[in-house]
């Protein structure tokens, strides 16, 4: 049985269109259910959900919104204890193509060490652009798009079907829920951002994969985000800091130090430059309160990981590719550096 976990937040002007693309799935419709948890709307999509007369659909209304991570947490410990098989995650702003849980549950069925599908995500705007064919995750943290803004027409579908990926976006996403009873589920420290890294990362450790289902199409409404959003840059740069000190072991931590060290002062210069002086500060305080919690986390990930940090970064980048980020001082300086620092570290981890 596949459940399909929604998060909505004043999403109304997504909703009737998401659901539209449902409507057309070619699947089993006795093998599906619908888990769509609401946090707090005010724009009309409680009643939207409401009246929408849904075959197999269980509303859940939040009093407040509790954020990307808890949200999806309830919806998700739902649908396993109603005996869900695979839970599939799908952001509001999403429209689906027909086939594509059918590619999602077929690319997941064809391995027991497969964890994680995702599907190939496309640009609503632009449906002959990738928005994301599986994402990229730096050895220090940052992630981003991969195959971001590339054209559809140059995408080989037969090479990239069942191509293993870092860490699959939440934005459409098939967690087995074998592997959620053994890893958990999202993990509450994170609030947002990062969480789909922190997700699959604890799957890999454990001996699961992550992989891209090339034939389950969907389009993201998306827009990559141009204005300041002080809560966003505290979110991403203190989860960032909070993936590498969860999942690297010591070793790994003493040989990136310095490089740490290094962004951390580019950090710096861009929090300065940017307005985020004092959320660049809020994150640093934060693992010093938090120790405790965090430190925590890190300890059941080193006890119950099956595999070394060989393996773990074995497909982590050494530069940040990322169209929407380009600028001088990352593509000329910040990025040949780190290239060389990984270059030189990677044998001795």
């Amino acid at each position: 049985m596949v459940y399909v976990v929604i998060l909505t937040w004043n999403g109304l002007k997504y909703l009737p269109k998401f659901f539209k693309s449902l409507a057309s799935l070619n699947y089993p419709s006795e093998k599906i259910n619908f888990v769509v948890v609401d946090s707090c709307s005010v724009d009309g999509s409680v009643e939207f959900l409401e009246n929408l007369n849904w075959p197999n659909l269980h509303l859940i209304k939040l009093e407040k919104n509790l954020g990307f991570v808890s949200g999806n947490n309830i919806g998700m410990q739902y649908a396993l204890d109603q005996g869900a098989e695979y839970l599939v995650l799908l952001n509001q702003d999403i429209e689906v193509e027909p086939d594509f849980l059918f590619e999602l549950v077929k690319v997941a069925t064809s391995d027991k060490k497969i964890g994680a599908v995702q599907s190939l995500i496309l640009y609503y705007q632009n449906r002959n652009e990738i928005n994301c064919w599986g994402n990229e995750l730096h050895y220090l943290g940052y992630g981003f798009s991969g195959g971001n803004h590339e054209k559809i027409s140059n995408f080989k579908f037969s090479i990239f079907n069942h191509k293993e990926i870092t860490y699959a976006s939440g934005a459409a996403v098939l967690y087995k829920a074998g592997m959620l009873k053994k890893i958990g589920l999202l993990d509450e420290n994170i609030g947002s951002y990062h969480e789909d890294s922190d997700i699959c990362l604890r799957g890999r450790l454990c001996g699961y994969r992550t992989v891209l289902a090339s034939g389950a199409i969907v389009y993201h409404d998306y827009y990559f985000p141009t204005t300041k959003n002080k809560n966003r840059y505290f979110l991403m740069e203190k989860n960032r800091l909070y993936i590498i000190l969860k999942f690297y072991k010591l070793k790994t931590l003493l040989l990136i130090w310095p490089m740490l060290l290094f962004m951390d002062l580019g950090q710096l210069y861009f929090a300065l430059k940017s307005g985020y002086f004092w959320q660049w500060l809020e994150v640093h305080f934060w693992f010093l309160i938090n120790i405790k919690s965090w430190l925590k986390a890190r300890k059941k990930i080193q006890v119950a990981r099956e595999i070394d940090d060989v393996e773990l970064t074995k497909n982590f980048v050494s530069q940040i590719k990322f169209q929407e980020v380009s600028n001088f001082l990352l593509d000329k300086i910040a990025n040949p550096v780190m290239k060389f620092y990984w270059q030189q570290i990677k044998k001795f981890i």
